[in-house]
């Protein structure tokens, strides 16, 4: 018998990640007011993560007709792992802990996310995702006539339970996704920056960020820019560009958002120049990609909405070579 032990492995640690999700999710549920006092007023963090449901709904639906269930189970397992566990549920805390209309409308929603996965997780784990079910009907039941369905029934058994509803994209979901990617990007770079310099985990510290185009959303979404980043929110400076850039810090940059840490007695100064020309070679490789790219035939045989798209792309590496470019200069001459 061919019998992957480190597949079951993955899938095991799955059921836990996926009962563990669950159980914060019921642990929620009595925590937020039985009814709402006005109508939502949602988040960043909860318009993406239903943009990101509705997408998979679709993209699901599309893989089922053409018979690829693999491929499908994989969409909605990285769905549930990444966005909705890893992200969604971490800022989720954040604002439950608000209290009032805004907790009681973020668990309105963990909710119906959860839900709609374990109707699409079914067919692959029907074992775990049943009982599961069975716990969330009984405590939203038990709790609130508010925190329903769409159609305000829970269904008998999770077997039986409609599938989602297919919708169309809205035009709202693409600016979302891409804020909030955004947002997880700058919060990544920060991490694996902390990662390298082994910065005590429990450290916050202050930091400086040119944000162009996203001031206002990093300025609406920094409790969770701090919180999950590990950032001094009492220091965390956002500006829509800066006149000087901040001496004896590190410099990171996500697209043309430019993130300046105070890290300097921590660097190397020659590793982190490296580090800085590494990152500029990968931007000229892709300037040189892009370039060649749109001077071939393609630029004239694609749509023009994708030939577009590599456009931008190509302008955001650019802009990219050359904030690098600076930053190289400035460490050169400290």
């Amino acid at each position: 018998m061919n019998l992957s032990l480190k597949k079951v492995e993955a899938n095991r640690n799955f059921a836990n990640k996926l009962w563990n999700a669950g159980r914060l999710v019921l642990g929620s549920i009595p925590r937020v007011p039985v009814k709402p006092a006005d109508e939502p007023s949602w988040t960043l963090a909860d318009r993406f993560i239903w943009a990101r449901l509705e997408e998979l709904i679709r993209t699901v639906k599309r893989l089922f007709d053409s018979h690829q269930y693999g491929e499908a189970g994989r969409r909605i397992y990285d769905f549930f792992w990444s966005d909705y566990a890893d992200w969604y549920l971490e800022i989720a805390k954040l604002q439950i802990g608000e209290g009032e209309d805004r907790a009681f409308y973020t668990v309105d929603l963990m909710v119906r996310v959860l839900d709609y996965v374990l109707r699409m997780l079914h067919p692959f784990t029907p074992f775990v995702t049943e009982a599961l079910f069975g716990y969330l009907k009984e405590n939203v039941k038990e709790h609130s006539d508010f925190l329903q369905p769409e159609d305000n029934l829970w269904p008998e058994a999770l077997i039986i339970a409609p599938w989602p509803t297919v919708g169309e994209s809205q035009d709202w979901e693409e600016d979302c996704i891409r804020d909030f990617t955004t947002l997880q990007d700058i919060i990544r770079v920060i991490r694996n920056l902390r990662a390298e310099k082994s910065v005590k985990p429990g450290l916050r510290i202050p930091a400086v960020i040119a944000a162009g185009d996203y001031t206002q959303t990093l300025h609406q979404e920094i409790k969770s820019l701090a919180t999950l980043a590990k950032l001094d929110e009492s220091r965390l400076e956002i500006h829509t560009q800066l006149d000087e850039k901040p001496q004896d810090h590190i410099a990171l940059v996500v697209g043309t958002v430019e993130i300046y840490l105070p890290l300097a007695d921590l660097v190397d100064i020659e590793e982190e120049q490296s580090r800085l020309e590494k990152d500029l070679a990968e931007a000229e490789q892709q300037i040189t990609r892009l370039e060649k790219l749109l001077a071939s035939p393609f630029a004239e045989k694609a749509p023009p909405d994708i030939v577009e798209k590599e456009r931008e792309k190509l302008a955001g590496f650019k802009d990219t070579r050359l904030k690098l470019t600076n930053q190289i200069d400035r460490l050169r001459k400290a």
